[in-house]
């Protein structure tokens, strides 16, 4: 999950860039927004558009960590055990098992 949650994050670094509604992120697809920017004179392709997702992602997380941002510690919102999801409520233990994951693999460390 964690690992969808940060594609899609980096998407929507692309789509605040290009000032695209998040709310028509299910029009603008990747092949749409490579389109439209190759319309307008732009040489740009898929793998461009992640790339620059993946590096305007990591400038704002180095940002928040560079400012105090820790991701150990956090306080999770009771809320957050207590809002059901789709398939049932999230519980504490598997939402820091992602944020573990997501320190590890996705920012590298604490």
């Amino acid at each position: 999950m964690v690992d969808e949650l940060v594609k899609e994050e980096r998407w929507r670094q692309i789509l605040s860039s290009l000032v695209i509604c998040f709310f028509a992120r299910g029009i603008y697809t990747p092949e749409i927004a490579v389109r439209c920017l190759q319309l307008s004179g732009f040489d740009v392709v898929q793998k461009d558009l992640q790339r620059i997702g993946e590096e305007i992602y990591a400038a704002k997380f180095a940002y928040k960590v560079r400012e105090g941002f820790k991701l150990k510690g956090t306080h999770l919102a009771k809320r957050i055990f207590e809002t059901p999801t789709p398939v049932d409520l999230m519980s504490e233990r598997y939402v820091r098992k992602g944020l573990a994951y997501f320190s590890d693999s996705v920012i590298g460390g604490p």
